[in-house]
């Protein structure tokens, strides 16, 4: 099994700016904001101030102020994105940033062929190797560019988050443990919408509801053998007409929590973590040992992603 340690996000680092300021950056026109308001009820999207290095060490920092002796470990960093174009890759930036943080002796990997699912996928592929050495899961993209910064379904955010793996001496000595994880793609959809094909935009629209509730159906039922029967669900921050369909369907709207989508958008790999880490904040009377959270993601291509997740320590 794999343990999650902790996770760093810094909500006071994130700007929340109002969908009315947007039209520069995200390229929304007055109408354009009118519909993201209307039918996916967004208010604002998260801004980090800092260049793309800037905010990712900021989220390193957040993990080595309290796991100082990672340094002295060797480990892996994955950095979970879904833009491909930047990063500086003949710069090996990725290497740089490691090496500029202590982890000189950490291997550095990109993950980027899931797109938004990328980070659960990540954990699915670390769980299966069995590796025992520590990893950090870095997720977080600069958007606030027009090429970039919007999707049909929602407005793309800058949350950096870095999440540990792994440190304590045990896989159940974190405060969660991955008790399961699953991983579906549909390859007919591999492009994004707008350079698809008019017939498989169509399909898209016909099967994308269907689809994810399927592949969410046999995700529980390969979980089956370790899900408690009060399990919470905590779903990503995007498309939310889909998703509130999708909780319909199996009943869960008084089990689930959403987090702050209407005042942050959807953070690329970033929300699963993002959306943990409020849920702990906001709501500690639901949490103790034994406690499992039922994680979904979603991401261009398309794939789908969940990881079942149950508290060992309330510390």
């Amino acid at each position: 099994m794999l343990s999650l340690d902790h996770i760093h996000f810094a909500p006071d680092e994130i700007t929340r700016v109002p969908l009315c300021d947007l039209g520069p950056s995200h390229g929304l026109s007055a109408g354009a904001v009118k519909m993201y308001q209307r039918f996916f009820e967004l208010e604002s999207v998260g801004l980090q101030g800092d260049d793309l290095n800037g905010m990712l060490g900021a989220a390193l920092d957040g993990v080595l102020a309290t796991n100082a002796q990672l340094v002295t470990q060797s480990g892996t960093l994955f950095y979970c994105r879904t833009q491909t174009h930047h990063g500086f890759a003949d710069q090996d930036w990725l290497r740089c940033l490691a090496d500029d943080h202590g982890l000189a002796s950490w291997e550095v990997n990109s993950l980027t062929m899931t797109s938004c699912a990328s980070a659960l996928a990540a954990m699915r592929f670390i769980q299966a190797i069995e590796d025992d050495h520590p990893v950090i899961i870095l997720t977080g993209e600069k958007a606030f560019h027009y090429n970039v910064a919007r999707l049909p379904v929602g407005l793309l955010a800058e949350l950096p988050t870095a999440a540990l793996f792994n440190a304590g001496p045990d896989k159940r000595s974190g405060k969660w443990t991955v008790l399961n994880t699953s991983v579906r793609h549909m390859p007919r959809f591999f492009q994004n919408p707008d350079a698809m094909a008019a017939d498989d935009r169509r399909a898209l629209q016909d099967e994308y509801l269907s689809g994810l509730i399927g592949f969410v159906e046999d995700s529980l039922n390969n979980f089956g053998d370790v899900l408690s029967d009060d399990f919470r669900v905590l779903p990503h921050n995007l498309n939310l007409p889909v998703t509130r369909a999708l909780l319909r369907h199996f009943e869960w709207e008084p089990r689930c929590f959403q987090g702050d989508i209407q005042r942050l958008g959807h953070g690329y790999c970033s929300d699963i973590f993002v959306n943990l880490t409020d849920y702990e904040i906001s709501h500690p009377n639901q949490i103790s040992p034994g406690t499992q959270v039922f994680v979904l993601a979603a991401g261009t291509g398309v794939t789908f992603a969940t990881c079942l997740l149950e508290r060992t320590d309330f510390t």
